[in-house]
């Protein structure tokens, strides 16, 4: 892991979204050194004031725009969604420009971007992480679990949100959902035709989930080499309204949700042995924002390795020490 300190610059693109907004209150409550760029001139001129730094309007096709707005950074945290546009041409333009990779994404097929560009980035001698939110808990809350036992060969983990979804992750669940049901056999990752939902236990009940691919097929495989990998949510995403996939939940984000959300990690040993453990955060978008500027604060004091990393591959399960965490050990 390098250590050595190029500069000390963090640009947050996408800054004026919902969870780009509380990103750079939080980033600036920190004290961190940074610039804000995204495509609304109107709203980054008001926050640029609000916050007094700079600020950078360009599309993420903006080539030029990417390069000015990059230089003399360290660090890109991308939080403009959906991913699925921006994550790619934000990935190059830090390879490029020799800036280290970072965002909030929460899909598997961006996860699977990411580790494309993995010769890239390490050619470059930058990191790309993708999904320095929820995986800033949930990676290191399964490299924790698989510690337990001897030789982890399968892992089945569970998400129980509470808190309400944002517009942009409403969009975001349809890419889930149109990644199809994943998993990982042996090693490789595999689509399943059907799944049949499944009961967990949180700590007050079992609580029938559904097989979701959260993207611990690729970010836990990559911190943990775990081959069997199953992953399922507590409710069937909100892909749009009236489809299949709908389910009665929050319309809007509930930042006063009094129930917390925790992610259940099931691990089994080569010897049969299974133990779980439970990851209990606050409710809604502000762990995403913490472990993020977490996560680039690290990177901006020099902390990374080059490549594709996941959160739990470079800052190990003691990333949970620095973040609003209960780990129960079962």
């Amino acid at each position: 892991m390098s250590n050595e300190v190029a500069g000390t610059k963090l640009l947050i693109y996408g800054a004026t979204g919902y969870t780009g907004l509380m990103i750079c209150h939080e980033a600036a409550r920190r004290g961190l050194d940074f610039e804000i760029a995204g495509r609304n001139e109107e709203k980054l001129s008001a926050l640029s004031q609000q916050l007094n730094v700079p600020y950078h309007v360009f599309s993420v096709a903006d080539k030029s725009g990417w390069e000015k707005s990059l230089l003399e950074k360290t660090c890109l945290l991308n939080t403009a969604g959906p991913f699925s546009e921006t994550a790619e041409p934000a990935m190059e333009a830090c390879i490029k420009n020799q800036v280290h990779y970072v965002d909030i994404a929460a899909e598997v097929d961006i996860y699977r971007l990411a580790e494309s560009k993995n010769s890239a980035a390490t050619a470059s001698g930058i990191m790309i992480l993708s999904g320095a939110g929820l995986f800033s808990m949930y990676d290191p809350l399964i490299v924790h679990a698989a510690k337990r036992v001897k030789n982890p060969v399968a892992l089945r983990s569970a998400f129980q949100y509470s808190g309400g979804f944002t517009p942009g992750s409403v969009a975001s669940s349809a890419n889930i959902i149109q990644a199809g049901i994943l998993v990982r056999i042996n090693g490789l990752i595999r689509q399943l035709p059907v799944a049949e939902p499944s009961a967990f236990d949180f700590g007050s009940g079992p609580r029938q989930c559904f097989p979701t691919p959260l993207g611990g097929i690729v970010l836990c495989y990559k911190s943990t080499g775990i081959p069997n990998i199953e992953e399922f949510f507590q409710m069937a995403l909100p892909a749009t309204k009236g489809s299949d996939h709908s389910t009665v939940m929050d319309e809007e984000i509930n930042p006063d949700s009094e129930e917390p959300s925790r992610i259940l990690a099931e691990v089994t040993g080569a010897d049969g042995s299974v133990v779980r453990s439970i990851a209990t955060m606050p409710a809604g978008y502000m762990p995403t924002v913490t472990a993020a500027i977490e996560v680039v604060s690290r990177e901006l004091d020099g902390s990374y390795k080059a490549g594709f990393q996941s959160p739990a591959s470079v800052y190990g399960e003691q990333l949970l020490q620095s973040l609003q965490v209960e780990i129960i050990d079962l």
